[in-house]
């Protein structure tokens, strides 16, 4: 069976913490993947579609696409040259991206977390926004938000640690009005001192009824990324 296979980087804007310059990476356009999985785990992992291997080596902190065949499918993600796995199942069908992380368990296991929303409705005339931190080696981030409707900094929340099985109460989507969403994020100093120094930023700007999520990443070249998805 044959997959289409991309590495993918979805948003134009990366900094590494403590780091003074920007890194700036080009967009890709993907061609309607059928899955999008999000290594958020600490070493490469191998991505295989029903016993093939889709992606090879997927690097810790970054995002792969690959479009196996309409209809379902066994996930099984492991770390690249490791015998530990974890499986997930996913349907795929026209239109449709599953998006799938790769998180390290509380116990330090490898396993999966489903991040489709399916739930969170945006009405008309508002946008929602939500973060997840997924880079494990990082530890605690400080993560502040400016909204449309609100231009004063505010901490997205505290602590704010590495998320391995978010959820709706645990990384919620918030809502606001039609506008620009700004996400800052940096390690120290912990309060809102940090919100004109960092260089870890994203400008989000959102029509009536759109949404998105930001993944915070591990970087390879150290501190933390972001990813919109």
């Amino acid at each position: 069976m044959r997959y289409t296979i991309k590495l993918a980087t979805l948003v134009s804007l990366a900094a590494v913490v403590g780091c003074g310059s920007d890194k700036i990476i080009d967009c890709c356009h993907l061609d309607q993947p059928g899955v999008r999985i999000v290594n958020a785990f600490t070493t490469p992992v191998d991505v295989l579609i029903d016993g093939t291997v889709a992606i090879a080596a997927l690097p810790a902190g970054s995002v792969g696409t690959a479009a196996p065949d309409l209809g379902n499918h066994e996930l099984m993600l492991r770390p690249t040259g490791g015998s530990a796995s974890t499986t997930q199942s996913i349907t795929t069908a026209t239109g449709a991206l599953n998006t799938i992380a790769v998180v390290r368990a509380p116990s330090g296991a490898v396993t999966t977390a489903v991040l489709d929303d399916t739930g969170s409705v945006v009405p008309a005339g508002a946008t929602k926004v939500r973060v997840l931190h997924l880079a494990p080696n990082t530890g605690v981030l400080q993560v502040y938000r400016t909204q449309p409707d609100y231009q004063q900094p505010i901490s997205w929340q505290f602590p704010f640690t590495y998320q391995s099985q978010p959820d709706a109460l645990s990384a919620p989507f918030y809502q606001s009005t039609v506008g620009s969403w700004e996400i800052r994020v940096w390690k120290t100093p912990a309060d809102a001192s940090g919100w004109s120094t960092t260089n870890i930023r994203t400008v989000i700007p959102l029509k009536s009824g759109e949404k998105k999520t930001v993944l915070i990443l591990d970087d390879p070249a150290g501190g933390v990324r972001l990813e919109l998805i």
